[in-house]
């Protein structure tokens, strides 16, 4: 009984240390700000919002003017009234941008996020083929890894060939 113990603790030990030969890791959240194509994301969604920030500005500098020119005691009631439509005029204008850029934001960061993590399955499931791996965990921000061997890190190499497709 004894010996049969053993086998099966020396055949765990051995299956243990075949399987860890053929694990790896990839850090997504890295590979996602690091590459060249998480880089143009950024680049498109930041244009984006310094458009809708441009616009907002444009809109906040017209209601200052406005509630500058319904301080001034010239103005007479029926001046006031329509300055007083005019602003609330803007301001609706000002939230209905502020909601669609918001949408907008949000829907190009969910695209850019699944376009690269596609790409980022689809080489690391060709380069675990190259490589014979059997498991590859993912870490960062969507991983729930809570520690690795640094030597099981197939980040950077996957972070280079993202960079080198077109």
């Amino acid at each position: 009984m004894q010996r049969f113990l053993l086998f099966i603790i020396s055949l765990l030990f051995v299956a243990g240390t075949t399987l860890a030969q053929n694990i790896a890791y990839v850090d997504v959240q890295k590979v996602m700000n690091q590459s060249k194509k998480g880089q143009e994301f950024k680049k498109e969604i930041k244009s984006k919002v310094e458009y809708y920030q441009k616009k907002l500005y444009e809109i906040d500098k017209k209601i200052s003017s406005i509630e500058k020119q319904l301080e001034s005691p010239v103005l007479s009631e029926e001046a006031k009234k329509k300055k007083r439509k005019e602003l609330a005029d803007l301001k609706s204008e000002g939230q209905k941008i502020q909601q669609e850029a918001e949408e907008e934001l949000s829907q190009m960061k969910a695209k850019a996020e699944r376009e690269l993590i596609i790409q980022i399955r689809e080489i690391t499931e060709k380069y675990a083929k190259e490589k014979n791996i059997d498991l590859v965990f993912i870490g960062g921000a969507l991983g729930g890894v809570v520690y690795f061997d640094k030597s099981i890190d197939i980040t950077d190499e996957i972070l280079k060939r993202l960079d080198e497709e077109k």
